[in-house]
């Protein structure tokens, strides 16, 4: 297994940390507390989310996502909800529609879709909202101009 990891721009120097406990490519990552997490991926796709506590060096598991997914975007909000949307299926033929968010403690939600689903982008914060703008429509090189923008789902429910 490779090496993971863990770049100090203060020294200059790198870190050697304990490796994804399942290797897989086209991840996607977001911050829960003190953890640094990956979602979904591919080899085989997977629903998995793993999480390195980077103070004690150790992986744990959060909760998998509704769906298995690779090469989504994900984005921990300011308070710490995260949005993942996004990515392939398993067998990298049809684009996932998922779009789901994770309040720690409470788990994923289900049941909402992308209107534009697609894969190969990342999120951004910006102004608190998360922003996707390109990625393939379908599987393989299918570029697009769409930009999708999400709100905090968190900060929503908390005004019901």
């Amino acid at each position: 297994m490779a090496a993971a990891e863990a770049f100090d721009p203060t020294s200059n120097s790198w870190t050697v940390v304990p490796s994804l406990p399942t290797p897989r490519n086209h991840v996607s990552g977001f911050v829960v507390g003190g953890t640094v997490c990956v979602a979904g991926g591919r080899y085989p796709t997977t629903a998995r989310v793993d999480c390195l506590d980077v103070a004690h060096s150790t992986w744990s598991r959060l909760p998998d996502l509704p769906r298995a997914t690779s090469g989504g975007g994900a984005v921990t909000f300011l308070g710490g909800s995260v949005v993942l949307l996004g990515g392939q299926n398993a067998g990298e033929t049809a684009i996932v529609d998922q779009f789901t968010h994770l309040t720690p403690g409470s788990g994923w939600s289900t049941g909402e879709t992308m209107l534009v689903p697609r894969h190969g982008f990342e999120l951004a914060l910006y102004e608190g909202r998360a922003w996707a703008c390109g990625g393939g429509i379908a599987p393989g090189l299918h570029p697009v101009a769409t930009c999708t923008s999400v709100g905090n789902p968190a900060a929503a429910n908390r005004g019901k």
